[in-house]
């Protein structure tokens, strides 16, 4: 689109007849007459600044992008209860939303930020964990570009706007221009050529397996809602697209301005136990049997076995940057030991954003047949945003699939990969089974908390249980959390859905 490929031309450059007095209007002067002409349809300046704080409740569907059931497939949806509180003039704000996965169980969180600090709740276990450093910056990035207040947000950057020209949204003629956000984010801005109004705004960033990812958020269904005398029209519809592909879409049957949103409403619940959040970078190397190792840390976990000419290593989640740090990890647990084989449990997107830096290095990917087109468009995905060691090096995947089971073994260890799918978390679910230790690697469809409860039971982990009947298993390694026993396992398919 003329919009996406025009930014950093627009961002430096100024009409040619500027440069020498002609009359032509800059690209900045176009695009602030675009911004104020927006902030007038919304029902003006001074009545957009009134609005203090929202209230929007609402409902729609969540589309599960990198999480279905299979690369290819339609994705699968959950129903979703929205009900959300911003607190622009203070810095705060809350979203509690209700999701049921299709086949699945409901849960229940509430994300909340607090000025400097946040924290995530989950109503059903009743655990607090407070909002790492990143979470936080999202959030707050979040209240600045929330449609009630993201033409503010543009024209205290008035400095940084550019016009980029014209362009069709839904079929509708659209003005386009675009500024640079506080955290150095670009932001494009499209306004109804008729009536004035913001129809979507979208962002580019890198995204670890689509690469260069396009996110766009489309308004529409306009209200009018009070404040005080004045009246500022809202989108009561948004619909969230990544790379052309919805993943979201809102419809708000209550918006409310200046509601007076009571100070509790972003305070965590007295009955709530609270639970630090995973420590992020640091990858720990705990060893399971002679040559098998646990690298845990942050938010996902792998597993590498140590043979006698080559490292396996299964799971590659998140990105390059957790890849980096646990392959350095691995070179100082087995020193001049080259890693051979990685092995995805399955395909989801944070289990899989750091295959690329694996295939940077030569290493070959052993996945299920269901995934190999899969890797293969995750190795080819243009990064230029912020290009990592495969997008400076690029080099074909080299893959190998197997069905059933895949043995490693160097007639001293063994290695071995089982595909237990269908789940019904995924339609290929892989699980690493290491006999001489009796200890199963598992992604998704177990997981042990560090502290706090387990969650509600759930069809994944019914079906985990049933396919581990018959090995011989003693020790569970999970990709979220720590270490457990069968005993583990017993204690979280005993956990059931609280009824109210």
């Amino acid at each position: 689109m003329r919009a996406r490929t025009s930014w950093i031309v627009a961002a430096v450059c100024l009409a040619p007849a500027a440069l020498f007095g002609g009359s032509a209007k800059t690209s900045y002067q176009e695009a602030r007459s675009v911004l104020d002409a927006g902030i007038k349809a919304m029902g003006g300046l001074e009545a957009l600044q009134a609005v203090q704080d929202l209230r929007r409740v609402g409902a729609g569907t969540g589309y599960n992008q990198g999480q279905s059931l299979q690369p290819d497939a339609p994705l699968t949806t959950r129903a979703m209860e929205v009900t959300s509180l911003q607190d622009f003039a203070r810095g705060r704000s809350s979203t509690e939303v209700m999701n049921l996965p299709t086949g699945s169980v409901m849960n229940k969180t509430r994300a909340v930020l607090a000025g400097d600090a946040g924290f995530g709740y989950n109503l059903v276990t009743k655990v607090v964990t407070p909002s790492a450093p990143g979470a936080i910056a999202g959030a707050k990035a979040a209240l600045r570009r929330d449609p009630a207040a993201l033409l503010l947000t543009a024209r205290a950057r008035a400095e940084t706007l550019r016009s980029l020209g014209d362009d069709t949204v839904e079929g509708r003629r659209n003005r386009v221009i675009t500024f640079a956000d506080s955290d150095g984010t670009q932001i494009g801005l499209y306004f109804d050529a008729e009536t004035g109004l913001p129809s979507k705004f979208d962002t580019l960033a890198d995204n670890a397996v689509l690469g260069d990812a396009v996110t766009e958020n489309v308004l529409s269904d306009y209200r009018d809602v009070a404040v005080g005398s004045a009246r500022v029209r809202m989108p009561a519809r948004v619909v969230t697209k990544v790379n052309g592909e919805v993943t979201q879409d809102l419809k708000f049957s209550v918006i409310e301005a200046n509601t007076g949103i009571r100070d509790d409403a972003f305070a965590a619940p007295a009955d709530a136990q609270t639970v630090p959040p995973a420590p992020a970078g640091a990858v720990t190397v705990t060893k399971l049997g002679e040559g098998a190792y646990f690298a845990s840390g942050g938010s996902h976990n792998s597993l590498f076995v140590v043979f006698a000419d080559h490292v396996v290593v299964v799971e590659a989640p998140l990105s390059e940057e957790r890849s980096q740090a646990v392959i350095a990890k691995i070179a100082e647990t087995a020193p001049g030991k080259p890693i051979k084989y990685v092995v995805p449990t399955h395909y989801h997107f944070d289990h899989s954003g750091g295959l690329r830096t694996y295939i940077a290095q030569g290493v070959t990917v052993v996945t299920t047949p269901g995934n190999k087109a899969f890797v293969e468009r995750l190795a080819a995905a243009p990064h230029t945003i912020r290009p990592d060691r495969l997008a400076r090096a690029p080099r074909p995947p080299v893959i190998e699939t197997f069905t059933g089971k895949r043995v490693f073994t160097d007639g001293t260890r063994t290695l071995e990969v089982l595909d237990i799918g269908p789940s019904p978390h995924v339609a290929e679910a892989v699980v690493a089974y290491l006999p001489a230790e009796k200890a199963v690697f598992v992604a998704d469809l177990f997981g042990i908390p560090i502290q706090g409860p387990f969650p509600p039971s759930n069809p994944a982990l019914v079906h985990f249980s049933e396919k581990i009947k018959a090995m011989a298993v003693e020790t569970l390694v999970p990709a979220h959390g720590r270490i457990g026993t069968m005993e583990d396992l017993k204690a979280a398919l005993a956990v059931q859905l609280p009824k109210n």
